[in-house]
């Protein structure tokens, strides 16, 4: 059975772990670069693929990816917000899409057709996902 090569970006972070991992003590803690970087790579290849490589507890990273655990020094991750508005009658359009990065920059979108916007992309652009 042929076996599926790793995306560079999640053998790097596995490559990351492993050396880590040779040289930790007896329970110490995976410092929070190293959680950041499996982080990064599982929102751009997805948590399984991710979690597997790198030999962390699926759950765990699912959490940290979809920010419910806050940040130990107490800053908050920056989190994706998506608003969608119906038209304003008699303005001409028909859909109103807002897009916000968690540190406030921010893109509105006004079109006649919403349907006709592939949305899923505009939001991979804006948010480099």
């Amino acid at each position: 059975m042929e076996q599926k090569q790793l995306p560079v970006a999640i053998e790097r972070v596995r490559a990351q772990f492993e050396s880590w991992r040779a040289q930790k003590r007896k329970g110490e803690r995976i410092p929070e670069p190293l959680w950041q970087a499996a982080e990064e790579a599982a929102r751009k290849h997805g948590i399984h693929p991710v979690s597997h490589a790198v030999r962390l507890e699926y759950g765990h990273l699912k959490r940290r990816v979809s920010n419910e655990t806050p940040c130990r020094d107490g800053v908050g991750r920056e989190t994706e917000f998506i608003e969608l508005q119906e038209g304003v009658p008699g303005e001409g359009i028909g859909c109103v899409v807002e897009l916000e990065k968690g540190n406030g920059t921010r893109m509105r979108i006004c079109v006649g057709d919403g349907a006709a916007v592939d949305w899923a992309r505009m939001k991979e652009a804006f948010l480099g996902a």
